[in-house]
């Protein structure tokens, strides 16, 4: 089941990867603490992994919109029709502002952030320090939607699942025996001058790439097992997510940029997939 939503490191192609991570089902429950497109949890939910699912991010623009597609679909795509599909570009600076101005919640709001994140720059989402979504047009001939049919077996894969805003400490923190865990974080920076973690208003910078290492740690010394996801780096892979702490490195693909300034630049880079669980941690000791 593909997502709606179009995302930066979004994981619609690594997820079968991810979900041979976990190697089993999840029979507590699930955990994703950075939402973003729901790529991971509409795939397992689609093949019978996930029944009990906590979704949540720090985003409270993205949440909400996800809320949305599962509360009030209809009148989602009532909103959605209004908005032009040719001929956007004369609109989308009008929409960006009336997006940025509020309320961040409900079905206007949601019909915006999905036609904003389909007619932007590359379908790419970044704030500005002041929390205000400040991506420019994007260069396409119309604006393209994912059919009606998507938009209601996405709807339909949200029913079970509980949906809030919270920091990524929160969520990790409520899992224990049984449970299962997915993180996505805002990935370690490959070099000095590609540091993008503008998915919200704030930073995810080494303090909380460290906390997140930490609490995954902790989570499986509860009973949970974490899969991470991150740059594979030195940094990420001798440092945060260490063999010795109890971390597993278990597939290390190489992936195809999504989004980058040229088609030049769309280079495929290493990325690390990681697990720790129960037994794995307290062998590390």
């Amino acid at each position: 089941m593909k997502p709606i939503l179009k995302w930066a490191g979004g994981k619609a192609r690594l997820a079968p990867a991810i979900s041979e991570a976990f190697q089993t089902k999840c029979e507590g429950t699930y955990y994703e603490p950075f939402i973003g497109s729901c790529a991971v949890y509409l795939h397992r939910k689609a093949a019978g992994e996930v029944t009990t699912a906590v979704l949540a991010d720090i985003n409270p623009k993205l949440v909400h919109t996800h809320c949305a597609i599962r509360d009030c679909l209809d009148d989602v795509l009532a909103e959605l029709s209004k908005l032009p599909r040719e001929g956007f570009e004369a609109h989308y600076y009008g929409v960006r502002e009336a997006f940025n101005v509020g309320p961040y919640e409900g079905p206007l709001h949601a019909a915006r952030f999905i036609w904003l994140n389909r007619s932007c720059f590359n379908g790419l989402y970044r704030e500005n320090k002041k929390g205000f979504f400040n991506v420019p047009v994007g260069r396409y001939t119309k604006v393209s939607l994912p059919p009606v049919a998507a938009f209601r077996a996405v709807s339909a894969a949200l029913q079970d699942a509980e949906i809030r805003v919270a920091d990524f400490r929160e969520i990790v923190a409520l899992a224990g025996p049984k449970d299962q865990v997915y993180c996505d974080p805002p990935y370690v920076p490959l070099t000095a001058t590609a540091n993008f973690t503008g998915y919200a208003k704030g930073a995810f910078a080494d303090a909380e790439q460290r906390a997140l290492a930490y609490l995954a740690r902790k989570a499986a010394l509860s009973g949970a097992l974490v899969v991470l996801s991150n740059h594979d780096t030195p940094y990420v892979v001798d440092d945060l997510y260490t063999k010795k702490a109890g971390f597993k490195h278990v597939a290390r693909p190489r992936v195809a940029r999504a989004i980058s300034r040229a088609a030049t630049g769309r280079v495929k880079v290493g990325e690390v997939i990681a697990s720790i669980g129960p037994r794995s941690v307290r062998s590390a000791g």
